[in-house]
């Protein structure tokens, strides 16, 4: 796998390995040295792993975002659905990567920041000081969801649905759950749709495991 960095011109290309089970840093130096860029290759877990690192698993829809006050993006989202760590209905904010859209479902595996979120210019920020939670592996644990016309069927009622974007080069799912379109379309990261229905299916017997912790009243 090779990851590039563009910088004043230059070119970076740095190869790495194609499968890696723990995340991986390489640093480049620029010639001239001027700057030391560390570029981070994001770890391949599998599904259940990624389930446990998380202090929050939920479905959220974003409703507002600030790139300006804050060190970095910062998101909240309403919680619809919670499999672990949060309840449905509760607000949370979390970031730090840019590219989330408003009104957008996403399945977020989450963890807790060591520091809460303190605004930068003013304490009159919007959001003010708050409980701060990381989209972590690079941004792979946040995973969109779209309707797409991607799935197995013949007709659009068959082959259109609810699906969730995961990244497969990066994220591992159980054998037998299929994810469209197929590998031989080759997609950047591996990155296909899964039916919604079946990916949260896969995260409700994941919650009934022991010792996954719940937030009171937690209903989904």
């Amino acid at each position: 796998m090779k990851s590039a960095l563009f910088l004043a011109g230059l070119t970076l290309v740095c190869v790495l390995p194609p499968r890696i089970t723990t995340g991986q840093s390489v640093t480049v130096k620029t010639d001239p040295p001027t700057e030391t860029v560390t570029i981070t290759e994001p770890g391949t877990i599998q599904l259940a792993q990624l389930f446990k690192m998380s202090d929050v698993v939920a479905v959220v829809r974003i409703v507002s975002g600030d790139t300006e006050n804050y060190k970095t993006a910062l998101y909240k989202a309403v919680v619809l659905t919670s499999f672990k760590g949060t309840a449905k209905g509760k607000s949370l904010y979390y970031g730090p990567f840019i590219g989330g859209r408003l009104g957008e479902e996403y399945v977020v595996f989450l963890r807790n920041a060591k520091e809460p979120a303190v605004p930068t210019t003013a304490p009159t920020a919007p959001y003010g000081a708050v409980r701060y939670l990381e989209v972590f592996n690079e941004g792979y644990s946040s995973m969109g969801v779209s309707y797409e016309c991607v799935f197995d069927g013949t007709i659009p009622s068959q082959s259109c649905d609810y699906g969730v974007r995961v990244c497969m080069d990066y994220i591992v799912l159980p054998k037998g759950v299929r994810a469209f379109p197929p590998e031989k379309n080759d997609p950047p990261f591996g990155c296909r749709w899964v039916r919604k229905s079946k990916f949260l299916s896969l995260l409700d017997e994941l919650a009934e495991e022991p010792g996954v912790v719940q937030s009171p009243a937690s209903a989904r």
